[in-house]
């Protein structure tokens, strides 16, 4: 990706989040990268090719932030409580009128947005789950695919749930309940000490 496209990218995303992806016109992105239309239209085709390109860019740079937040982690817990950090992060950025925009006006890209994001999510937390069986740390006889499936669910629960409003979904206490209420239906007797 060339220097002038990212930057492209970039400055369509902050303009996506905060006024939503429908209000923002070609005009608008132009007047706001200080380039002509003709160029634009260099490195994308359409205002879809342009959505598309920033949810690909902006999903790449959530997967360096999830293995940045596994840095460092010697166990199965210490790397879950990391991806539940991510997670928290990711709910604080969530944009509902871009996601809403996405969903309405560009359907197959959110299409792809949502598989893909569950897809991110069911492989890492599976992945969690078997190498905390293996290090002892997780109940021997869990069900790793229904659990990671499970917690796909919840997630996205979270986020269009009724139940709760999106301030207390954001706070600590929330968080550290949600986390405490996973780990204690996964882990061992040695997991539980640790």
């Amino acid at each position: 990706m060339t220097d002038k496209k990212k930057e492209i990218i970039d400055k369509v995303t902050g303009l996506y989040l905060k006024f939503g992806i429908r209000s923002v016109t070609m005009d608008d992105i132009v007047r706001e990268v200080g380039i002509s239309k003709k160029t634009l239209y260099q490195y994308f085709k359409d205002k879809s090719d342009l959505v598309l390109a920033v949810i690909d860019c902006d999903s790449r740079l959530k997967m360096e932030d999830h293995q940045k937040a596994l840095e460092g982690a010697t166990n199965a817990i210490e790397e879950m409580m990391g991806f539940y950090h991510f997670q928290m992060n990711m709910i604080k950025e969530y944009n509902p009128s871009m996601i809403y925009d996405l969903k309405k006006y560009y359907p197959e890209v959110h299409g792809k947005f949502v598989e893909k994001k569950r897809e991110i999510i069911y492989e890492n937390v599976l992945s969690n789950l078997v190498k905390g069986k293996e290090e002892g740390l997780y109940r021997e006889n869990l069900d790793t695919e229904v659990i990671a499936i499970l917690n796909l669910m919840r997630v996205e629960s979270f986020v269009n749930s009724e139940m709760f409003t999106p301030d207390e979904i954001l706070t600590r206490e929330f968080f550290t309940e949600m986390f405490t209420y996973h780990m204690y239906g996964i882990v061992s007797d040695n997991g539980r000490k640790l």
